[in-house]
């Protein structure tokens, strides 16, 4: 408890600090330092954008998902909650006062994430304590770390391509923990992809030379750091490297959230609002990392506006468990993510995670992009077959992928990223997949309007949020 106290004078005394133009000049580290490695790994738990109770929310990307071709707003109420129609209708900025909390909070978190982790990289190996113990934080720091620029740089700037990532304007890459009033620009691109496989690399070194069995879920683990791993080597296009980190979990562990016992029938009658064991439980097996809350209770089940567009609804097959388990109906007109509800009325619960069901999924795209066509279909096949009904009545092996089916590399590549939307939709990936497809043209249509995002739109990088860009006379804001 007294250091639970001394951290949570820390996190009012950087609060301070950093909410004061004129005190940005400080060291937050001179205000009080943490002294053991106790200390430091209760600090880099402040890192974690991560609600600590069910009341509150620690608002990031939830808008993404209002963008992608998953989402529709058919029970749109303006007059009742305002907000999604802006980023459904593509407006040039995705911020808008009637956001949570009235602007994009998702670049402030992130940085706080940052500069947490910066203050565990720089400084634990100084702290009292177990020498193992202060290497496997620093390690988890770097990932962490890792893991909030891949973040920030995927919402704010172009998905990477080793052509130009080097000229790209990024993020701001900030590595130590002091800080300073200056303002700062944006690295490019390549560079912060450079520190983030950098941090991987060393991250998840340290901690695996020093394991020490940690089992929390809203905590990085070697596993759990290796899967973000996979997937950093996915959006990069670097397929064996995606494969081997993917194939090292699936090794440690590779369970997956089994619907298959529940038969079909049941399914339509039965499932919905709060039935059954939560996908994203950290009691699950499969579930490696859990963090963020639950910023969409409001938008869609009270009042409510969200729903799963037909285009996506249109790809489940008969049998598959997931159109059920993983939405539900909501009236005559559609049906609404179930996902966004683990449990009622607890908005702090997270709705984001990494499962070992990505790790699959990873390869599988990487056995595809290189013309490995049974492996890939190997691991989309396994995944599938904890998804389908076994009391389902269709023909034998319904749910398997075959190379005779699908007899060439660009109609492997399809399914396998299809099946990829089918079991990810609602989890915070199919903005950023559509990003590295080529940016797809998306439409959108509400109350006999049209919205176009053309391929290949500059509106898929989004906006510097406003207040950055106000504070910040150097900050570069992206083209519109």
């Amino acid at each position: 408890m007294k250091a639970l106290n001394k951290m949570l004078l820390l996190f009012c005394l950087l609060f301070a600090v950093s909410s004061c133009d004129d005190a940005l000049e400080e060291d937050p580290q001179n205000l009080l330092k943490p002294e053991t490695v106790q200390d430091y790994d209760e600090l880099l738990n402040f890192g974690y954008p991560t609600t600590r109770d069910y009341g509150t929310q620690v608002v990031l990307d939830f808008y993404v998902e209002m963008m992608t071709d998953d989402m529709d707003i058919r029970y749109f109420n303006q007059d009742a909650i305002e907000y999604p129609i802006h980023p459904f209708s593509f407006e040039s900025t995705h911020e808008h006062p009637s956001m949570l909390n009235g602007y994009d909070q998702s670049w402030k978190n992130f940085y706080q994430s940052i500069y947490y982790a910066n203050v565990v990289v720089d400084n634990a190996a100084s702290s009292t304590g177990n020498e193992g113990f202060k290497e496997y934080v620093r390690g988890e720091a770097m990932i962490l770390r890792a893991f909030s620029y891949f973040k920030l740089i995927n919402l704010y700037a172009k998905p990477y391509d080793a052509a130009t990532a080097a000229s790209d304007p990024g993020v701001p890459l900030k590595l130590d923990p002091t800080v300073q009033a200056e303002s700062y620009t944006r690295n490019s691109v390549q560079e912060i992809y450079d520190q983030i496989l950098e941090d991987l690399s060393m991250g998840i070194s340290l901690m695996e030379a020093n394991d020490q069995r940690i089992t929390s879920k809203y905590k990085f683990t070697p596993i759990s750091a290796k899967l973000l791993a996979s997937r950093v080597a996915l959006y990069m296009e670097d397929y064996e490297r995606t494969i081997e980190y993917a194939t090292e979990v699936i090794d440690s562990n590779s369970r997956l959230f089994d619907l298959s016992g529940n038969t079909w029938e049941f399914a339509q009658t039965s499932w919905g609002y709060a039935q059954g064991t939560h996908y994203l439980n950290e009691n699950n097996s499969n579930v490696l990392f859990l963090y963020g809350s639950n910023e969409f209770y409001s938008y869609i089940f009270w009042p409510g506006s969200l729903a799963l567009s037909d285009d996506l609804t249109g790809i489940f097959e008969p049998g598959d468990l997931r159109y059920y388990y993983f939405s539900y109906i909501k009236g005559p007109q559609g049906r609404v993510p179930f996902k966004f509800r683990p449990f009622p009325n607890r908005l702090g619960e997270p709705i984001r995670g990494m499962r070992v069901e990505e790790a699959y999924l990873n390869r599988a795209e990487a056995y595809a992009m290189t013309g490995r066509q049974e492996l890939a279909f190997n691991d989309i096949n396994y995944v599938r077959s904890f998804k389908f009904s076994d009391s389902f009545e269709e023909e034998s092996g319904y749910y398997e992928y075959t190379t005779t089916e699908y007899p060439n590399e660009e109609a492997v590549i399809a399914a396998v990223r299809e099946e990829r939307r089918r079991e990810l939709f609602g989890e915070f990936h199919r903005w950023y997949d559509l990003r590295r497809y080529g940016m797809p043209e998306i439409i959108h249509q509400h109350n006999n309007e049209t919205y176009v995002l053309p391929q290949g739109d500059p509106r898929y990088i989004l906006q510097i949020p406003q207040m950055e860009l106000d504070y910040n006379s150097l900050m570069e804001p992206n083209p519109r």
